[in-house]
């Protein structure tokens, strides 16, 4: 299959997804996201492929959503699109989805390596929940997500502060798997990939299904859902990404 926004490619039984809207710098459109989740049901369906890697380039995996898109949108017209479906239906994958991050994953962004069952990051990899700098929250589960792996006060401070923290941060508050030296990125994280992709496909698959058993986010993701929609209506929101465009602070309204 063909798409426009992300590239994809299959080697050493790991299925690649690359996000590459390099004019966008990788933001996260419906359009994207929706590429995003077929090419892995694609990969899923493939017998002859046993993980999954999603990716973007060395310096931004994804800085969340797209803000020309969002700005247009309001309570209404994001859930009449269902704005964050192909999201949601990532959960549906059976194969283990390693999120490959070597640069700034924010916001959405961040959200879907968190969607992901592993997240492998640069040194040099920064991670952010900044949605409360436009007037927003988290939308595709980054709050209820993060209070599961973290705990509620690591997931406070990183969804209140809006403040991008380091790999090693990440990695000491439990939601990066592993963090490689920024040099041998590509080599190490591949010996990862394919090690992973050699086991045998059916383990893989039971382990992801046994480990996720416990973690039931629908209830709550809907009450963060609800909330995001409810926000996108806010004068709050249209200053916060007006202020954002316009590169100076916000006067919020409240």
């Amino acid at each position: 299959m063909k798409y426009k926004n992300i590239k994809t490619q299959s080697k050493n039984r790991v299925g690649t997804v690359t996000i590459s809207r390099e004019k966008e710098k990788n933001s996260l459109d419906i359009e994207t996201s929706k590429e995003i989740y077929e090419s892995l049901v694609e990969f899923d369906n493939n017998n002859s492929i046993n993980c999954i890697v999603i990716e973007g380039n060395s310096k931004i995996f994804s800085p969340g959503a797209d803000i020309k898109e969002l700005n247009e949108l309001n309570s209404s017209s994001a859930k009449s699109k269902e704005l964050f479906k192909y999201f949601d239906q990532i959960e549906e994958i059976k194969l283990p989805i390693i999120a490959s991050i070597e640069g700034y994953a924010l916001g959405g962004g961040m959200e879907l390596a968190l969607i992901c069952d592993l997240i492998i990051a640069s040194n040099k990899a920064k991670f952010g929940q900044p949605e409360i700098n436009l007037g927003l929250i988290p939308g595709i589960g980054g709050t209820q997500r993060l209070k599961r792996y973290i705990g509620k006060y690591h997931a406070n401070f990183i969804c209140m502060s809006g403040e991008m923290i380091t790999a090693q941060q990440a990695y000491e508050f439990g939601f990066v798997s592993k963090v490689l030296s920024s040099n041998k990125y590509t080599e190490d994280s591949n010996k990862i990939f394919k090690n992973i992709a050699s086991k045998p496909r059916t383990s893989l698959i039971e382990i992801k299904r046994l480990i996720k058993l416990n973690i039931q986010l629908n209830e709550d993701l809907k009450d963060e859902r609800a909330t995001f929609y409810d926000l996108l209506d806010s004068k709050n929101k249209e200053e916060g990404i007006k202020a954002f465009i316009e590169k100076r602070n916000p006067n919020w309204k409240d």
